[in-house]
């Protein structure tokens, strides 16, 4: 998947860069992808923390966010929310890109060892740095009714099984649905690809929504009884699922492609003419010869008229 964290393939873009070169276009892809994604996800998770603690209603809470962002630009990327769902996704692309990077550099060609190494190394990173981030959320922005304490290990524990379960869902079954649906129903590849790196993280949604709202009331309400949790898990589990199925959009598509293409932009491969330099020089190039055409058309008609 080209366009996606799981692509590994040493195919697919072939960058020639050294390391020396590379790096640091790295992470300037990672960081400006980062910077992207960061907003609206950063908006839907704190609104996903207050609303199971109860100090905010979900649509109304990423409204008032959503306008924030919009009116106060500086005072929303400053804020708490936005730096560390940013750190989280700078984080997890870094990796990712730096690892291919690694492969490339030790010209390790084999696919399924590349994959390997690459998926390994970024859910290792996401899920590491998302737990960290969701148990600071969760002491931060669960209300003032919620004394500040340290993050629960079951709280953490909770966190970390529902980003595996998202990983899982990302790296594992949806390259399997794209397969069987190309295999099987001959669909084209690339809406198929699209299809299913959307659509498989989205439904599994429906699997981790109640680990991510059990994870919260534990830090929320610590001594709830069993069936005082599973009551909030059912209250909850609705809008939880909407939203963070609404994240993986930007997640797991806005990201993942932009980063990709930032990638096939800036560093220097066999095809230099994807290279944005190129490009701009090519347009550059168009536009000079269709203002001298103009110009020679015009002092053409000119001296016809003379």
């Amino acid at each position: 998947m080209p366009f996606h964290l799981a692509d590994a393939s040493a195919f697919t873009h072939q960058f020639v860069e050294g390391p020396y070169a590379r790096v640091p276009k790295e992470l300037a892809c990672a960081f400006t992808a980062s910077f992207l994604v960061s907003p609206l996800v950063s908006i839907i998770d704190k609104a996903i923390v207050q609303e199971i603690a109860g100090v905010g209603q979900l649509i109304k809470t990423m409204g008032v966010a959503t306008k924030d962002m919009i009116v106060q630009p500086k005072q929303f990327l400053n804020g708490l929310s936005f730096r560390l769902t940013f750190l989280v996704y700078f984080g997890t692309y870094a990796v990712a890109n730096l690892s291919e990077a690694a492969l490339d550099f030790y010209q390790v060609k084999q696919e399924e060892t590349r994959k390997l190494y690459k998926v390994s190394a970024a859910s290792a990173a996401n899920i590491g740095l998302l737990a960290w981030r969701d148990s600071v959320f969760a002491r931060e922005f669960s209300g003032p009714g919620v004394a500040k304490k340290a993050t629960p290990s079951m709280t953490i524990a909770g966190f970390a099984v529902r980003d595996c379960a998202t990983m899982a869902a990302t790296f594992y079954f949806a390259p399997k649905a794209t397969e069987y649906l190309i295999l099987e129903h001959d669909v084209n590849r690339h809406m198929a690809e699209i299809g299913c790196s959307l659509s498989i993280p989205v439904v599994s949604q429906f699997i981790t929504a109640p680990v991510h709202i059990a994870a919260l009331d534990k830090y929320n309400r610590p001594d709830a009884s069993t069936t005082e949790r599973m009551a909030q898990i059912k209250k909850e589990f609705g809008k939880v699922c909407f939203a963070r199925g609404l994240r993986i959009l930007p997640a797991f598509g806005i990201g993942s492609f932009s980063n990709n293409k930032f990638r096939e932009l800036t560093i220097r491969q066999p095809n230099e003419e994807l290279l944005l330099t190129r490009r701009i020089t090519r347009r550059i190039t168009q536009l000079n010869d269709k203002l001298r055409g103009r110009r020679t058309a015009a002092v053409t008609a000119t001296s016809t008229s003379k």
